[in-house]
C-alpha cells in the first residue's frame, strides 16, 4: 500500500471512530516452567504417582476464588486467563488486583475474553494494557464498539456464538477449568444470586495441554488485541487503576476473601509437592475455535464428538448435572436407552424460581414429563434451603442470595467424571465454544457424585408424575422424610413466572437456547 493510500485509510478510520491497528508488546518466550516454584513442587509430587495428571476439586465457592489468588501470587512465569464473563464487582477487581501484582513481579500475563460479557470496562483494559506484561484480547468481538448491540441485527449469524470457555492457568504447570465465571455470584459473595457451582484444579499433563488449548484461542483470527479495538478516548492511568484497584482491595468483600488466602495453604501444599491430589489418566476435550465461523451443522472439531464414545459405554449409572437442560427428542431416546438397559439415570438442572434465564426453562419443560415417563429421575434445584441459609450466615456471607445451579458435571457408571463449561443445551453443543475434562477416576467420580446425590433431597425437588391426579406433574421436597411436602404447580414462582415460561414455551427458538 502506498503513501497516500495509508493516508486515506487512516482518515477513513478518524472519522468512523476506526482505532488503527496496533502492535502488541514484544512476544515473551518462557523458560523450561519445570523450574518455577509450581514446577519443582509438582515435579515432586508426580515422581510418587501413578496417572498422567493430578487433581484437586474446588466445590466451595470461597476457596475457589482463594485458590486462584494464590496460584498468582505463586507464578513465576505466565499466567493464562479465559472466560466468558468479567464483571465489575469486588471479586472481579480483587482478580485484576493480583493479576497487576504478578505483572509487576515480571509475570506475563495473558487475558483473552469473549466481547459479550464484560461491556463497559473498556477504559480499565485499556488502562492495564500499558503495563508491558500485560495483553488482553477480546474473542469474536462487535463491530460497534459504542452501540454493540446493533450488531444483532447487522451480524446477528456471527455475533450470537459465543466463546464460553473457563480456564487459568499458571506456568503451565497448574490450571483450573470449570463453570465459574469472574463475579461475585460466582464466588458466594453476591447479595442477591448464588451460583452453585464446581471447578477443578489440575497439574501434570493436564495443567500443558489446558495451555496448549489457550494458545489455540490466543492466535486465532477471532481473537482481537485490545489496542485493536478500543476507541480513541482518553484512557486512565495505569497508575491512578492501580491506586483504585489497591483500595478496593480493602473492602468487606476482599477483607472476607483475604482472610481465607491467609489460611488456605492449598497452593503451599502444591508449591511443596504435599498436596493430596488424585492421580488419574484425563483428557481435555474443547471446541476448536473455527466452530463460531462453521456453519452449525458443521461439527468438525466439535467437544460433544470427542464426548461421543462416553455416551455410548454407559451400563449402570448416569449423574447428569447441567444448569441449562434442554435434551430435546435426540436426548430423551437417549436417557430412555440407558434406562432401559438398566442403568439409573439422575438429572439435576434448575427449577424455574432458581433458573436466572427464564426462555431456557422454557425449552427445557417440555421435555420432563417424557423423561419422567422414561424412568429418569429428575431434580430440580430449589432457589434456598434452610440449610443452604445457615452456612451462609455461619461463614458470613449475605444469607438472602437466591441459590442458583451452575455446575457443568457429568459422571458414568462412578468411574468416568467430565467438569467442564459445557451446558446439555443447543447453544453449548452446537453453537458456542466450550472446554472440559474427562477423568478416569473411580475415587474422583464417587466423590462428585456424593457431593450432588447426597444433597439432593435437601436442596432439590423431585419431580413425579402422579397419574392418578390433575395436574399430573408434582415437585416433592424430601428434606424431611417424615413430612414430604407436595407441589403441584412450579414451587417458589410467581403466577407472572408460570405464565411466561408457559409462553415462552411456544416461541420455536430451541435451537438457540
Amino acid at each position: 500500500m502506498n503513501h497516500y493510500a495509508k493516508r486515506l485509510l487512516s482518515r477513513f478510520r478518524a472519522w468512523f471512530g476506526v482505532p488503527e491497528p496496533q502492535p502488541e508488546p514484544t512476544p515473551f518466550e518462557p523458560r523450561n516452567s519445570k523450574y518455577t516454584r509450581l514446577g519443582q513442587g509438582i515435579m515432586k509430587a508426580t515422581a510418587k504417582q501413578q496417572g498422567s495428571s493430578g487433581f484437586f476439586i474446588l466445590n466451595n465457592a470461597l476457596d475457589a476464588f482463594v485458590t486462584r489468588l494464590s496460584l498468582m501470587e505463586a507464578a513465576d512465569q505466565t499466567l493464562d486467563v479465559q472466560y466468558y464473563l468479567f464483571h465489575r464487582d469486588a471479586t472481579a477487581k480483587l482478580f485484576t488486583y493480583y493479576l497487576l501484582r504478578a505483572a509487576d513481579r515480571g509475570v506475563r500475563v495473558r487475558m483473552l475474553l469473549d466481547d459479550f460479557g464484560h461491556y463497559g470496562q473498556e477504559r480499565l483494559f485499556r488502562a492495564l494494557i500499558k503495563h508491558p506484561n500485560i495483553s488482553i484480547r477480546l474473542f469474536n468481538p462487535f463491530n460497534n464498539r459504542r452501540w454493540r448491540y446493533l450488531d444483532f441485527l447487522t451480524r446477528f449469524s456471527k455475533i450470537h456464538r459465543r466463546m464460553h470457555n473457563k480456564s487459568f492457568t499458571v506456568d503451565n504447570q497448574a490450571a483450573i477449568i470449570g463453570g465459574r465465571n469472574i463475579g461475585n455470584a460466582y464466588f458466594g459473595a453476591d447479595k442477591y444470586a448464588s451460583f452453585s457451582d464446581l471447578d477443578v484444579l489440575g497439574v501434570g499433563q493436564f495443567a500443558q495441554d489446558v495451555g496448549a488449548s489457550f494458545d489455540i484461542y490466543w492466535h486465532h483470527s477471532l481473537a482481537v488485541p485490545m489496542q485493536n479495538l478500543a476507541r480513541k478516548r482518553i484512557a486512565p492511568s495505569l497508575k491512578r487503576v492501580r491506586r483504585r484497584l489497591a483500595f478496593s482491595s480493602h473492602n468487606k468483600h476482599s477483607r472476607d476473601y483475604l482472610a481465607r488466602l491467609g489460611n488456605l495453604k492449598l497452593v503451599e501444599q502444591l508449591t511443596q509437592g504435599k498436596l493430596a491430589l488424585r492421580w488419574a489418566e484425563a483428557t481435555l476435550v474443547y471446541d476448536h475455535p473455527d466452530k463460531l465461523l462453521n456453519g452449525w451443522e458443521d461439527t468438525r472439531g466439535h467437544l460433544s464428538a470427542s464426548l461421543e464414545s462416553i455416551w455410548q459405554s454407559v451400563t449402570t449409572e448416569a449423574l447428569l448435572v447441567s444448569p441449562y437442560f434442554i435434551p430435546e427428542d435426540s436426548g430423551v431416546e437417549k436417557l430412555a436407552a440407558w434406562v432401559a438397559a438398566g442403568a439409573k439415570v439422575t438429572v439435576l438442572t434448575n427449577s424455574l424460581a432458581a433458573n436466572d434465564v427464564p426462555l431456557v426453562h422454557a425449552g427445557y419443560a417440555k421435555y420432563r414429563q417424557p423423561m419422567l415417563a422414561a424412568g429418569v429421575a429428575l431434580w430440580e434445584l430449589q432457589p434456598s434451603s434452610k440449610k443452604a441459609r445457615k452456612s451462609r450466615r455461619r461463614r458470613g456471607l449475605p444469607s438472602s442470595s437466591k441459590a442458583s445451579l451452575h455446575a457443568k458435571t457429568l459422571v458414568f457408571d462412578r468411574k468416568t467424571l467430565f467438569i467442564g463449561s459445557l451446558n446439555l443445551d443447543p447453544r453449548s453443543l452446537n453453537l458456542n465454544t466450550e472446554i472440559g475434562v474427562v477423568i478416569n477416576s473411580e475415587r474422583l467420580a464417587e466423590y462428585v457424585s456424593g457431593v450432588f446425590l447426597n444433597e439432593l433431597p435437601e436442596h432439590a425437588w423431585r419431580l413425579h408424575i402422579n397419574k392418578d391426579s390433575r395436574p399430573l406433574l408434582n415437585w416433592l421436597d424430601e428434606s424431611d422424610p417424615n413430612a414430604i411436602i407436595r407441589y403441584h404447580h412450579e414451587p417458589e414462582a410467581s403466577l407472572w413466572s408460570r405464565i411466561r415460561a408457559r409462553l415462552f414455551g411456544y416461541l420455536p427458538i430451541d435451537a438457540f437456547l
